[in-house]
């Protein structure tokens, strides 16, 4: 199968089937396929594009030519399709059928994503991974090392000791600034899709701000969301566990392309487990939420919609193409949207429902994140060499296997204070997982924004300095 603009191409030694996406076909009325018979083709004309002009291929027949997109910088479809036209021609295509209800999901189109970073700044990508999957299955991959933006490109211990790539990897690589537009015509319309996407998507737009790029209109959906609003018999929702229970290959967590491609197994994995047909879209607001959206002024995050509105909103404005969805998408105020962030008495938490005055009360999902209500006393007897001696740390989202409790008491016994709540005393957050950008989280950026020198750290670095 062949990634187009608008369909999906499929060529065997009988004929050349184009096969109109979803969103093609409610903007056009058409749901039928396009069929060429290979013996009727009498001759196939590329025409290339670049980053910013579509490429075409035209097929001739006795009854005039056929065209057929393909997006802007995408070089290897044109040429693809040219390639196997000419072995379908000597009777030598590929031996494979049209997608209509086999291993793949018709019309399950999107573009696994994942970034690494040199730093707890967001915005310091120094690797990106995206694949490519149409009708529910891999088309096409890609991974790119990059140097980061250079005002916040210092490659710090923490982050090296979890994915490895340093300064030198990167140092004849190009800047994240020329590898964007690679990517914006890598995914064209489709939507991302990323474990803990909150902070991949934010960390994109970061890295365009920094470096003066242009922010892309990208929609994204959320792995972490959608498993935890499915009932799962797995021990927590990290992606290698969620990978390795729906067979998903990952040898090397935190290579960017390895995670990208682990994390759309996942969700072609929550699909099919589901009995779903259609878009990613369908699937992500029949779980209840609407999708993320990235542009210039914010990154929207995957939102859970109770009353169905912006889901009909985000449907409807998806049929005029992905920017205008994404400029739908910011929640208007009012509205009935509500995040996965963290809940705290009384708040609705990811999988929080009210409770039943008969029986006994089972402790809710979110009671793996609520916050303690001791709070631990630095030790006296810490060593000052100790990594987080004298640091004042809080924590948000979730640690699994650990409760907050456990990290409490380790990160004190180093002769630190702890802090329920990030204030201008706080001199470093941890960010667990969560399937967006908690209000912790929120606060420590605008902090770290007016000059505070606070630092955001993701779980890894709190196990490591704890010696977890």
């Amino acid at each position: 199968m062949i990634p187009a603009h608008g369909a999906t191409l499929t060529v065997t030694n009988d004929a050349l089937t184009a096969t109109p996406t979803p969103l093609a076909a409610s903007l056009t009325g058409g749901r039928e396929n396009r069929i060429v018979r290979i013996a009727d083709i009498t001759g196939v004309t590329v025409t290339p594009g670049n980053a910013w002009t579509r490429s075409r291929v035209d097929v001739e027949t006795g009854a005039g030519a056929t065209a057929f997109w393909f997006a802007p910088g995408d070089v290897e479809g044109p040429e693809q399709l040219r390639s196997l036209l000419d072995d379908a021609q000597r009777g030598t295509a590929p031996d494979t059928e049209p997608v209509a209800g086999g291993a793949g999901i018709p019309g399950f189109d999107f573009v696994g994503f994942d970034v690494e970073t040199a730093n707890p700044r967001w915005g310091s990508i120094c690797q990106i991974g995206l694949v490519k999957v149409i009708d529910g299955e891999e088309v096409d991959r890609v991974s790119w090392l990059c140097q980061p933006p250079e005002r916040i490109g210092t490659f710090e211990p923490g982050n090296v000791a979890v994915h490895g790539i340093t300064a030198q990897d990167v140092a004849d690589a190009p800047s994240v600034h020329e590898r964007i537009p690679e990517l914006v015509a890598f995914v064209g319309e489709l939507p991302l899709v990323a474990h803990n996407a909150q902070f991949d998507a934010s960390a994109l737009r970061d890295a365009c701000r920094e470096t003066g790029a242009e922010v892309p209109q990208l929609l994204f959906a959320c792995t972490l969301a959608q498993a935890r609003a499915t009932k799962l018999d797995v021990d927590n929702h990290k992606l290698p566990t969620l990978a390795k229970h729906f067979g998903a290959a990952l040898e090397h967590h935190h290579d960017a392309c390895e995670d990208a491609a682990a994390c759309a197994a996942v969700m072609v994995g929550l699909a099919r487990q589901a009995g779903h047909t259609g878009s990613l879209m369908r699937f992500v607001h029949d779980a209840g939420f609407t999708l993320g959206a990235i542009d210039d002024a914010r990154v929207t995050p995957v939102l859970r919609d109770r009353s169905g509105a912006g889901r009909a909103r985000q449907a409807e404005l998806a049929e005029q193409g992905a920017a205008a969805a994404v400029r739908a998408t910011a929640a208007p105020r009012g509205s009935n949207q509500a995040g996965s962030g963290e809940a705290g008495p009384g708040e609705a938490g990811p999988g929080r429902r009210a409770s039943s005055s008969n029986g006994p009360k089972k402790p809710a999902p979110w009671q793996s994140v609520a916050t303690p209500d001791t709070v631990p006393e630095p030790s006296a007897d810490a060593d000052p060499n100790a990594p987080l001696y004298g640091e004042n740390v809080t924590l948000t989202g979730e640690f699994e296997p650990y409760d907050k409790g456990e990290l409490w008491q380790a990160i004190a016994r180093q002769g630190a204070q702890v802090g329920k709540n990030v204030t201008k005393k706080t001199t470093i957050l941890v960010a667990g997982e969560w399937a967006t950008m908690t209000s912790k989280e929120k606060r420590a950026h605008e902090l770290k924004e007016k000059g505070q020198d606070i630092e955001i750290w993701p779980a890894e670095r709190l196990y490591e300095a704890l010696g977890l």
